[in-house]
């Protein structure tokens, strides 16, 4: 990994991009009603959309001059960073190159002033459920989407403070004393 660069970018490179994208989301069958939801939903949207775009947090990888991952994030209200996707050739995985993406994610949502950092999942997504459990997200909850199907929902709290309220508030309300169960 050591000739990777990781870069803060405001748009990412094309057409490297969408061919990545592709690739990465190559074992998602295509669905043409997908598209014409998406097209009439971005079509509706109002004109003041683009700012959540102009905040949003875009991280690239790069090996040389070659696009090889990506992460894409928008803030979601005032405290929250949602990470949207993520993806990594299919030649460069299993090398470490997402978690370090995430990595970066949790140094720049620390940066701009965000509270935590939550993320959508499909919920047979193991390979990267399981990498942001190890980087110290935890399940926060699970929901259907009609586009996506069931999805895990991570959070990762950035603050110690956050963290400790976190691990009071999930422990049991009272503790079963050994000798008197």
């Amino acid at each position: 990994m050591t000739d990777l660069q990781f870069r803060v970018v405001d748009t990412f490179p094309e057409p490297a991009f969408a061919a990545l994208a592709r690739e990465a989301f190559s074992d998602y069958e295509p669905s043409a009603l997908l598209r014409e939801v998406l097209s009439a939903e971005a079509a509706a949207r109002p004109g003041n959309a683009p700012m959540a775009e102009e905040r949003a947090l875009r991280i690239a990888a790069f090996r040389g001059d070659a696009l090889v991952g990506w992460t894409y994030a928008r803030p979601e209200g005032l405290r929250y960073l949602h990470m949207i996707n993520s993806g990594v050739a299919t030649a460069e995985r299993r090398q470490g190159i997402y978690s370090a993406l995430v990595r970066r994610t949790i140094e720049q949502a620390s940066l701009l002033g965000h509270v935590a950092i939550q993320s959508r999942h499909a919920a047979n997504n193991n390979a990267i459920i399981v990498a942001k459990l190890r980087l110290g997200f935890f399940v926060s909850g699970f929901e259907y989407s009609e586009v996506y199907g069931p999805l895990v929902r991570l959070t990762l709290l950035l603050g110690e403070l956050r963290r400790e309220l976190y691990r009071a508030r999930s422990s049991p309300i009272r503790r079963v004393d050994d000798d008197h169960a």
